[in-house]
């Protein structure tokens, strides 16, 4: 509703860091989700000049109908960014083109066929955490689970771990943060080229020497007798780096604080270890690693009783949608047996997610590892800090710990 009085949205941009408890943190930022839903479930924002979408009904149909709500030229995918030219930033036909390929490459079949790598992964990670009985979660495990299962996915020879990890990303907790916004670009920037020149690199080594692995699947798929170009590959290794490598972190962060905050959770899951299927989802609702997704209307529509011009920007919060209660009973409960359980973390429709089987193996994989072998586990009390950054609210810092074993 233009020109509105009640309170401003609350922004999740920047390098802002929050010392707040982070469930009370959520819980103000849920509090808030409840009021628009209830009383502006479409509502423009005259700063950001967003149009911001709260209800579950309306988030879907934003970000599952793609002849009225483009991915094209958004926030965050714009064209002056590798990611404005893969596909999550593109409507058909180029989206189905990119998305039929990689499909070909990108199988369940291939993903299933990681566990035991993964399996052995999370081991080496867990035999290096036990004679310590004291941890930080996210640099010792939350970060180069997910970073290593990538690698693993592309093809990155063992040798070239640590570069690799430097370009994944500097492992929260050591080293200083970007002072500006514009640093922090920067930063960003920089990484993104020595990214995307080393894998132009790896890809022609691929197409020389094919190796078994999935991008050297990618680099001869074929649809209608066209292959990706090279530049289309390489963006794809850096979507999946970041994507993939980031969410993966994120969950596994989130699950742990969940288990922590809520030990009878905890405890029921080590009884009953086939309830993690169900356990995972619903943290991916209760809690998602990703709270909100962007899309440009290609036309006038209406939507919540309000209509929304041509070219506009629509911010839907898939956050708030999934704490929904038309879409999910009792949905501020953290319930390990939820189903069925429509949540929209990794979006719906043309665009789902193309890592969420991957995302999903991995803590399937994980999680009950961590939760049987780290015995006694526990949260140091000392509030972890929650880091808002662009499309996600993410723990910098899990302290934990654990019943120490030789």
């Amino acid at each position: 509703m233009k020109g509105s009085s009640m309170q401003q949205p609350r922004r999740m941009v920047g390098l802002q860091l929050s010392e707040a408890h982070p469930i009370e943190e959520t819980r103000q930022q849920f509090h808030w989700f409840k009021q628009m839903r209830a009383e502006h479930p479409v509502f423009y924002d005259e700063k950001t000049q967003y149009w911001q979408v709260f209800r579950y009904d309306d988030v879907e149909r934003v970000i599952t109908d793609y002849n009225l709500f483009s991915s094209e030229k958004v926030p965050g995918f714009s064209e002056d960014t590798f990611l404005g030219d893969t596909m999550v930033a593109k409507d058909p036909p180029a989206h189905r083109k990119l998305r039929n390929i990689v499909n070909q490459a990108f199988t369940p079949r291939a993903i299933n066929q990681l566990s035991d790598h993964l399996t052995q992964i999370m081991q080496e990670l867990l035999d290096d955490a036990l004679p310590k009985g004291q941890i930080d979660f996210v640099p010792d495990i939350a970060f180069p689970f997910p970073a290593k299962a990538i690698a693993l996915v592309l093809g990155i020879p063992d040798k070239e771990w640590d570069i690799f990890r430097r370009w994944a990303g500097t492992p929260p907790g050591t080293g200083p943060l970007p002072r500006t916004r514009e640093e922090a670009m920067q930063q960003a920037h920089d990484r993104e080229q020595r990214m995307y020149d080393y894998f132009s690199e790896l890809l022609a080594e691929r197409r020389r020497s094919p190796s078994g692995d999935i991008l050297s699947a990618l680099s001869v798929a074929e649809v209608d007798g066209e292959r990706l170009s090279e530049s289309d590959l390489t963006k794809f290794c850096l979507l999946l780096l970041g994507a993939g490598q980031e969410t993966t972190k994120n969950l596994l962060a989130n699950a742990i604080y969940c288990f922590t905050q809520y030990p009878d959770v905890r405890d029921q899951l080590i009884q009953q270890p086939e309830l993690m299927s169900t356990a995972v989802e619903e943290i991916l609702r209760y809690l998602p690693p990703v709270w909100y997704i962007f899309r440009r209307t290609k036309a006038e529509v209406e939507l919540g009783g309000e209509r929304i011009p041509a070219n506009a920007i629509v911010q839907a919060w898939n956050a708030s949608a999934n704490h929904d209660p038309e879409a999910f009973p009792n949905p501020d409960q953290l319930d390990i047996r939820r189903e069925p359980n429509r949540h929209l973390t990794f979006g719906h429709g043309i665009h789902f997610c193309l890592g969420a089987p991957l995302a999903r193996l991995e803590a399937r994989i994980g999680l009950p590892m961590i939760l049987t072998q780290l015995k006694q586990l526990r949260r140091i009390p000392d509030t972890p800090i929650m880091v808002r950054a662009g499309l996600v609210y993410i723990i910098q810092s899990l302290p934990i710990t654990f019943q120490v074993r030789a």
